[in-house]
């Protein structure tokens, strides 16, 4: 289980981290704005993942501010959202967390709660887990990114949009659930690139034609057969042996209205011999790419 780090030291280490790792491209003496305050501050947009950040010093906590922007941010902005992370101790008032895992590895986490409930079930396919806080009181969190993660950015606009679409009264987006039930072995970290994954895919098909829903079947038209797929992210021996066998299943099931497709790594091995086709995803900077998608499709 996630701990909820609360010794200064971590905290301040865990926030220039944070800091250090976030792009973007500057824009300085910026006019950010909320409900009751405002502030001038520079803020840096991530081009790329659709939103502006910026890392503001309050008195005992420091403030993770983020816009929506998905054009070039002008002389005033609106926040979108905050992340508040105290300095020292562990408060469950506060919305943000850094937690760590049983390795030292650590994560942004979000309680939750935010200024109008129900973001829970609004983003029911984020990465929630439990957390442990230093008192032994147990809850559950979002974890919105690993720390360390290369895709750190990506991720975080994830959530930006997400904060976005809940406050406008969006409804959910619809699940694509391509994914097989998580190992048990598998990390927050490798869940959060699982989401990525997922999400890349789905925008791959709905570009060919393909459309799904919130079962893991996307349906084309025609005779052809269904295509069901099943993601591998993280490639131990449990997840893998989950997706073939969920495959192998369906397609038996199916009398021939399915075509089973796997989509794993680039760089797990011995896969050469499966009764069904096999879509190898790598990274390109903070998306996955998918060779050999076209002609499973086929």
């Amino acid at each position: 289980m996630l701990q909820v780090v609360a010794e200064p030291k971590r905290i301040d280490r865990a926030i220039r981290r944070l800091h250090g790792a976030l792009q973007g491209v500057p824009a300085r003496g910026v006019r950010l704005t909320w409900r009751g305050g405002e502030l001038r501050t520079t803020i840096h947009w991530a081009r790329d993942d659709g939103f502006w950040w910026a890392v503001e010093p309050r008195h005992t906590r420091d403030a993770l501010v983020m816009g929506h922007a998905p054009e070039p941010p002008g002389r005033r902005e609106s926040i979108t959202c905050e992340i508040n992370l105290p300095r020292e101790g562990a408060d469950r008032k506060v919305a943000g967390i850094i937690a760590a895992d049983d390795t030292g590895a650590l994560y942004l986490a979000h309680s939750g709660r935010l200024s109008k409930s129900g973001f829970r079930e609004f983003l029911a396919d984020g990465v929630w887990r439990p957390v442990r806080w230093p008192d032994g009181e147990d809850t559950e969190a979002l974890i919105v990114a690993p720390l360390d993660s290369p895709r750190l950015t990506r991720l975080l606009g994830r959530f930006v949009e997400a904060v976005r679409r809940f406050k406008a009264g969006a409804i959910p987006e619809p699940q694509t659930a391509l994914c097989v039930d998580p190992s048990t072995r598998a990390t927050a970290a490798e869940a959060c690139d699982r989401t990525l994954v997922d999400i890349a895919l789905f925008e791959e098909l709905r570009k060919r034609g393909v459309f799904g829903g919130r079962a893991d079947l996307f349906s084309r038209p025609g005779e052809r057969p269904q295509p069901l797929f099943a993601l591998v992210a993280n490639g131990h021996p449990e997840e893998l042996a989950i997706a073939v066998g969920t495959l192998s299943l369906a397609a038996a099931r199916g009398d021939g209205g399915v075509r089973p497709i796997l989509v794993a790594p680039a760089e797990l091995e011995a896969l050469g011999r499966l009764p069904f086709p096999c879509v190898r995803y790598r990274w390109r900077g903070a998306r996955a790419v998918f060779d050999g998608l076209d002609d499973a499709l086929a």
